[in-house]
């Protein structure tokens, strides 16, 4: 399966369930991003697997954390069907990104500037 690059945060496939063969238990694989930044046991049902890739996801699941914090992003998946989770994953992501970018308007001052060429 193929891993996409959006918004700088690395996803696998995003259909809910983890077939990458790498994480979560999955097979002969390490952690998935999200458990090797937490140094935790990858399980087999992690939430973060099918999303953070053992490669880069590391990286992008540390901004992630320092801006909502993992349990928190965990809670959030839970309550959010399957089929939506990549989408909110990338969201996620690109707001964590944006906020340890500017911490006083996050994703706002991009939409700004991009206001500021239409005008």
């Amino acid at each position: 399966m193929s891993t996409l690059n959006i918004g700088n945060c690395s996803n696998n496939g995003g259909d809910g369930s983890n077939n990458s063969g790498r994480g979560g238990g999955g097979g002969g694989g390490g952690p998935c991003g999200a458990c090797k930044f937490l140094r935790r046991k990858c399980e087999p049902r992690c939430v973060f697997a099918p999303y953070f890739d053992p490669e880069q996801g590391a990286a992008h699941f540390a901004a992630v954390h320092k801006v909502f914090g993992a349990s928190n992003i965990s809670k959030l998946l839970g309550q959010i069907p399957v089929q939506k989770r990549l989408d909110t994953v990338v969201t996620i992501c690109y707001e964590a990104q944006a906020r340890l970018r500017d911490p006083i308007y996050g994703c706002v001052a991009h939409i700004f500037a991009l206001q500021q060429q239409v005008c």
